[in-house]
Order: C-alpha cells, then sequence, then structure tokens
C-alpha cells in the first residue's frame, strides 16, 4: 500500500511522555491479568479493584490530572448503591468454544502505515479504541480502517483513570468520545457502542456512565502485545475467546505479525470482535 500520509508525528502524548507511559502500562497489564487468573479465568468479571489500581498509578505516573467535579463521588470514584440492571457486563475474553481470538488496538498517536499494510495484507479484523486527539489529527488514516470492514471505539476522551471521577465526569469523558466518533466516522457505520476503560479502570460509576452511552460492553483483556512479544493471563496457549491488546505505537507491527503467527501456529482464526459481543 502506498504511503499517503504525513509521517507519524514527533510530539509525544499530551499527558505524559510515550516511554514513561509504556512502561508504567506493563505494570498496569500485569495487576490486571494477575487480577484476571486470580479471579480463575473467568469470562465476564469485574475489573480489577479501583483501589488497587490508584495505588499503582500513584507509585507508577502520579495523579491523573483531575478533572472538575460535578458530584459528591468525584473525589473517590465509589457510588454507594449497585450498578444498575442494565449495566453493561465486563468482559475479559469472550465466552465461546470457536477456535477464534481478538485483536484490539487502543489510543492512536502512533499512526503506522506499516501496520495498516499488515491488517490489509493478512484480511486481520481489529477493533480500534480511541481518545480524541488521535481521531483530531489523524482522521483519514482511521478511515482505512474503517474502509476494510473495522469498527472504532470510545476509549474516552482524555484516558484518564476514570475511578478517580464520579457519574457526570465518566460520562462526560466516555460520551464525549462517542460523540466525537459519530461527528467524525457516523456517515461510514463503523462506531461501535464497545468501551475501553483506560488502563482497565472502572467501577460502578463507569458502569452507570457507559450505560447513560448506551454501552453494550466494557471490554478489558486476556493477553497483550508489547515489543513483538504476546503475553497471555492463561499461560502460554491460546485458548478461544481471547481478547489481546495492543497500541498504536512503534512496536505495533511486530505485535501484529506475531499475533498472526501465533494464531497460525495454534490454528485460530483472528475474528471481528464485534461479530459475538
Amino acid at each position: 500500500m502506498t504511503n499517503t500520509h504525513s509521517p507519524a508525528p514527533t510530539h509525544h502524548h499530551p499527558h505524559r511522555d510515550i516511554h514513561v507511559r509504556r512502561k508504567n502500562r506493563r505494570r498496569l497489564i500485569a495487576l490486571a491479568a494477575t487480577a484476571l487468573v486470580l479471579a480463575g479465568g473467568a469470562t465476564v468479571a469485574t475489573a480489577v479493584g479501583p483501589d488497587t489500581l490508584r495505588e499503582t498509578f500513584r507509585e507508577t505516573v502520579g495523579s491523573t490530572p483531575p478533572l472538575e467535579s460535578k458530584d459528591d463521588t468525584a473525589q473517590t470514584g465509589h457510588t454507594d448503591h449497585a450498578p444498575a440492571p442494565d449495566a453493561p457486563p465486563v468482559i475479559h475474553r469472550v465466552d465461546t468454544d470457536d477456535r477464534v481470538i481478538f485483536v484490539t488496538i487502543d489510543d492512536g498517536h502512533y499512526p503506522s502505515e506499516q501496520a495498516l499494510d499488515l491488517v490489509t495484507e493478512h484480511e486481520m479484523p481489529v477493533s480500534l479504541f480511541l481518545n480524541a486527539d488521535p481521531v483530531r489529527l489523524h482522521a483519514s488514516y482511521f478511515e482505512e480502517y474503517i474502509a476494510l470492514g473495522n469498527t472504532v471505539h470510545t476509549h474516552t476522551l482524555s484516558h484518564p483513570d476514570l475511578t478517580q471521577h464520579g457519574v457526570a465526569e465518566q460520562r462526560a469523558e466516555i460520551c464525549g468520545m462517542v460523540d466525537l466518533l459519530k461527528e467524525r466516522f457516523g456517515g461510514s457505520g463503523a462506531v461501535g457502542s464497545l468501551l475501553r476503560a483506560p488502563y482497565g479502570a472502572s467501577d460502578g460509576n463507569t458502569a452507570e456512565a457507559a450505560a447513560a452511552c448506551e454501552t453494550t460492553a466494557v471490554v478489558h483483556w486476556s493477553g497483550t502485545a508489547e515489543d513483538g512479544k504476546v503475553s497471555l493471563a492463561h499461560g502460554n496457549e491460546l485458548v478461544p475467546g481471547e481478547i489481546i491488546l495492543t497500541h498504536f505505537t512503534d512496536d505495533l507491527p511486530a505485535n501484529l505479525q506475531q499475533i498472526q503467527q501465533l494464531a497460525d501456529e495454534a490454528d485460530f482464526t483472528i475474528a471481528r470482535l464485534e461479530d459475538y459481543l
């Protein structure tokens, strides 16, 4: 495929240096994966506890810049009531016996043409969970994924730790990103109804806010791909329904290659997540 886009930006993520983000993300992903294993590999499970994640945040990245507080739960991220009955489920792995896995790509700050070429070459279905700045800067890049039949979903506007904010602030982040996606890509019919909470951190407020945004599921993960290596919460072998998390970073081409190789060797198919959720 001919490179028709401008080179990848050299500026860093507006909230923190990308290399620091990747180091910190490894710790948080490992924490989330450990929680999944301790939960017995549950397919539908609650996210890692917000208190545990918040303590890890303080150790690794410091406090997330606060959103303006407009309700009395904003400082703690907790509610005194259970999630509403219509709250979307939190998914770590899809409940299926099909020999399929799913590839999800987050954020969007590094628009790799090589990654797009690999997705095209392998006809690899991917689900994109995007933030606001990348969409504003690189909308035409993501349109190429959409043209291949892929779907874009909310990853919040500014990538905060949602559990440090109340329902109103979380709703603004989640629904605001949905609105932006519809504004930019709505005519394509490719704006999906899934949410990935930044850092895999969600709580009762997230469930309430997500429901208000007509979210059908909060999608976490059961495996990660980074630096050309795939790590699975369940061990070294793929199991049906794995959701693999990777990011729009400079290692994305190597990550996609490794995911495809792992799937081929284990006789798994990379399927479209939206066909199963």
